[in-house]
């Protein structure tokens, strides 16, 4: 037993040391061009054909606000959570548990202050992006995810996947924008990674502490509360190969009844 707990452990660590790695990498990437490979940047333009096209077409300038107000909602989740850790029902976390968890809320905060910045520079106000201040995070279980830390995983992870799934859902708005607005779209694939890293970090959580049955990555299309498999998609999700993504309206759908407060 003492072997395993002291694996777990230091493969947490390495989540930890990667994450911070990445989240430093992140803010740098909003600094500068960074030049996609063709091969990647024609993958992704193909990733979502006509059939299965974005609801709306959004501006960089409107993708950067959608994108602040999820980062915002996640800040303020992750924030609720250590003080729930620290004196309430999730102090019985593994140690290991808590120091991954505390990385990835950094990295959440961080992300706010460099999706304002980016706002700001396309013309935004970002202190005009506010979520409510009593969310309704019941909605994610339909129970109280601070209750006790396998909830709290299980929320996070739901959380966690459709970060993930957003960012990717913008890609198709930000190549349509041009040339002007690279960085953007760098800075979006640069903490889209990061949001995957946490969604694999909290999947692995489950998966060692609480042997819950899920991997670190997406195995089944009913793990995520997005629409995984899309009809039509030239990429389609199968074989654990292929990840889906999320359209504005999706993500809202999930996301509007805890916006909505309590």
């Amino acid at each position: 037993m003492q072997t395993l707990l002291d694996l777990a452990a230091q493969l947490t660590a390495d989540l930890i040391y990667f994450s911070n790695q990445c989240r430093r990498m992140a803010a740098r990437a909003w600094g500068r061009i960074l030049v996609l490979p063709l091969l990647f940047l024609s993958l992704l333009t193909i990733a979502a054909p006509a059939a299965s096209a974005q609801t709306a077409v959004l501006t960089p300038r409107e993708v950067v606000e959608y994108a602040l107000t999820l980062e915002k909602l996640e800040s303020d989740f992750y924030r609720r959570a250590f003080i729930a850790i620290e004196s309430g029902n999730l102090s019985s976390l593994p140690e290991p548990a808590k120091q991954a968890l505390r990385s990835y809320g950094e990295d959440e905060t961080l992300h706010v202050p460099d999706l304002s910045a980016v706002l700001k520079s396309l013309g935004g106000n970002p202190d005009a992006i506010t979520i409510t201040a009593n969310p309704n995070y019941n909605a994610i279980l339909g129970r109280d995810p601070f209750a006790n830390p396998e909830d709290f995983l299980l929320a996070l992870q739901n959380v966690e996947d459709t970060g993930v799934a957003a960012y990717k859902g913008q890609v198709q708005n930000l190549l349509a924008a041009g040339d002007a607005y690279k960085t953007v779209l760098a800075g979006a694939l640069s903490i889209h990674t990061i949001e995957a890293r946490h969604a694999a970090g909290i999947r692995y959580l489950r998966q060692t502490f609480y042997n819950a049955n899920v991997r670190p990555w997406v195995r089944n299309s009913k793990e995520v509360p997005y629409p995984e498999v899309r009809r039509g998609s030239v990429i389609p999700f199968r074989n654990e190969a292929f990840d889906g993504y999320a359209t504005k309206d999706e993500v809202l759908a999930i996301v509007g009844p805890i916006l909505a407060g309590k």
